[in-house]
Order: C-alpha cells, then sequence, then structure tokens
C-alpha cells in the first residue's frame, strides 16, 4: 500500500483543525466523513472532498484503510473497538477514553489486532516549540532542569462549547473537566521534557455552574527525577493576559516557549533572551498526520505508543483526586 484512504468518524470542531492538516499529507486522502448529524458530514465533507456518511459502515463500503476517531470522549472505546475488529488502522483523538479501565479494553483490543496500527493523537507530541525546547534540553543548553512551570488560561472557544449542553461540560462524558480535557496538552510536554511525573499536590475548582467536572486547576508536580513543576490550566471566565506556555529553569538557564510561538533561549549572552525557533502549535497536527502516515504505509514506529498516553490520564486523576482530599497523591499507585 502506498497511499492511504481515511474516514474521519464525527465531524464537529476538532475535525477542522485535523482537515486542514490533512491538506498537507501527501499520502492521505480523506473518502469519507461520518456523522449521524448531515449537516456536519456535509460541511467537513466541502473542506475534504470525503463522502458524507451517516455511519461508520458507509464509511468503510467506500474503502477505507484507516479511521480518525474524533468523537466525544465516552464513544471512544465502543467506536474504537468497531473499527479495530473491522480491521482498519486507527486514530483515536486524545484522551483514549474516560477512565483507565476503558483504556485498557482499547489496548486490549488493539494488541489483538497486530496487522492495524492504532495511534493515540496527542498533537503535543509532535508541537514544534516543545521539540525545539527538548532538543535544547537534550543538548544542554540550560544545564539540567531543576524546576518549570506550565500555564493555559483560555476562553470557551464556541465551537467546543457551542452552548450550556455541550458535551464537554458532562464528566460522564467527557471524563471530568479541564485537567484531562484540555490540560493533556501541557501535560505531555512536560513529560518529554522532564520524564514521568511521581505526585501531584492540587487546588481544583469549578468556575463554571454549567460544567459538572473542575474547571480550574492550581497544581505542584514532584518527577521521578527528583525535579518540580508548577501546572495551571483554567477555563476563563473573562478576557486573559498572555503568559508564557512554559518556562523550564536549568543549572545554566532558562528557556520560554511564549503563546506567540516563540523558544526563546537565557543563557547569560542577552537578558531579553535569544529567539531561538518560532513556531505554530497548529502545525503539531500535521506532525500527526506525517507520524500515523509512515506508521501505516512505511511501518514505522509511532513516536510514542498508544499506552504512553496513559501518563496523561493518571496524571489528571490524580489532581482531580488531590483536590478532593487536598493531600499529595500518587500519579502510579
Amino acid at each position: 500500500m502506498n497511499a492511504l484512504r481515511l474516514g474521519i468518524v464525527g465531524c464537529g470542531a476538532i475535525s477542522e483543525w485535523h482537515a486542514r492538516a490533512l491538506k498537507k499529507a501527501e499520502r492521505t486522502t480523506v473518502v469519507a466523513c461520518i456523522d449521524p448529524v448531515a449537516e456536519r458530514a456535509e460541511h467537513l465533507s466541502s473542506l475534504t472532498g470525503g463522502a458524507p456518511c451517516a455511519t461508520l459502515a458507509e464509511g468503510v463500503a467506500r474503502g477505507l484503510d484507516a479511521v480518525a476517531l474524533l468523537v466525544p470522549h465516552h464513544l471512544h472505546e465502543r467506536l474504537a473497538l468497531e473499527a479495530l475488529n473491522l480491521g482498519l488502522h486507527v486514530a483515536l483523538e486524545k484522551p483514549m477514553s474516560t477512565d483507565l479501565e476503558s483504556c485498557e479494553r482499547i489496548l486490549s483490543a488493539a494488541a489483538g489486532h497486530p496487522n492495524s496500527v492504532f495511534m493515540l493523537t496527542e498533537n503535543a507530541q509532535y508541537w514544534p516549540e516543545v521539540l525545539a525546547a527538548r532538543d535544547l534540553i537534550d543538548s544542554g543548553a540550560i544545564g539540567e532542569v531543576f524546576t518549570a512551570r506550565a500555564w493555559h488560561h483560555h476562553g470557551p472557544p464556541k465551537e467546543f462549547y457551542p452552548d450550556n449542553d455541550s458535551w464537554r461540560f458532562s464528566a460522564e462524558a467527557s471524563g471530568g473537566g479541564v485537567a484531562l480535557d484540555t490540560g493533556s496538552h501541557w501535560i505531555r510536554p512536560l513529560r518529554m521534557m522532564l520524564g514521568e511525573i511521581e505526585e501531584v499536590v492540587a487546588i481544583t475548582e469549578r468556575l463554571w455552574d454549567e460544567m459538572e467536572g473542575e474547571s480550574l486547576v492550581r497544581s505542584l508536580l514532584r518527577f521521578q527525577n527528583g525535579s518540580s513543576a508548577s501546572f495551571d490550566v483554567i477555563l476563563a471566565k473573562g478576557a486573559v493576559a498572555l503568559q508564557p506556555h512554559f518556562q523550564l529553569s536549568g543549572t545554566k538557564g532558562e528557556i520560554v516557549i511564549t503563546v506567540l510561538g516563540e523558544v526563546l533561549l537565557f543563557d547569560g549572552k542577552d537578558w531579553q533572551g535569544t529567539c531561538v525557533h518560532r513556531g505554530n502549535y497548529m502545525d503539531s497536527y500535521a506532525g500527526v498526520w506525517r507520524d500515523f502516515e509512515a506508521a501505516v504505509l512505511d511501518g514505522k514506529e509511532l513516536d510514542a505508543d498508544a499506552r504512553y498516553s496513559l501518563g496523561e490520564v493518571r496524571v489528571a486523576q490524580a489532581i482531580v483526586r488531590s483536590g478532593e482530599t487536598r493531600q499529595w497523591e500518587k500519579v502510579w499507585r
């Protein structure tokens, strides 16, 4: 096989982000846009050229090799198992599912289909600024990293929170609140740059009456290597200031990843820092599809296997527990 015929299952807001990235994919063609809401399927069809379909079975009839499952979190397990049982390659949006037990069932099913590539599409794995910062750390540019800060304070985009009945406000459908949903995009880079997180302590709050899960997280993380980080994610009620996404402090200097896509190196040469890279968060989605293409068509190992993504689920669950117990909570227990 030298080309990939892809079906997009779930034509909501995130599907448009993936659709834009897929336009850059050289060996993938979207052949089906699958959603039970005809208007959504038809809209994504207009962006990708894929045929609008109401069910996965309709899409499969068009000769799919793979599916991108971009549906609400509580639907992940059912659709992933259905797609794997059909012999399809599967790219599943993060988080894998709403709880670890469901994640393990999905991983077990994927293991039972070794000829199918199963990918968890955590796009932060391919975030250009994060990759540039990790390369700087690996090169010793700031010495040994001993602490970091991750910050994300954002309003509710209308496309992702269209009304008070949005599935993201449901703890059952989303798997919780912002720690798991949005926070995973900041937890993954911390793990990539500092290693595994051992334990957390957190304050969680509900700023939105409509949202059943937490909409504010302020936490401290301890890593297995002895380093530490603060991790904050907040679904804003009002306007927000521009704060760096990440600040990493080492024995020789610091790295800052700004909200404008700059990677600034503070190594003593310029008190304002040296911009060593300019990137774009949205380019991370193109990285997802380059990796998936190569895994399916060339047999390449994924940059991060699906089981690695359980780290974000475990950290988010530990944060929620800590918010309830007001104590340090182990991530790996």
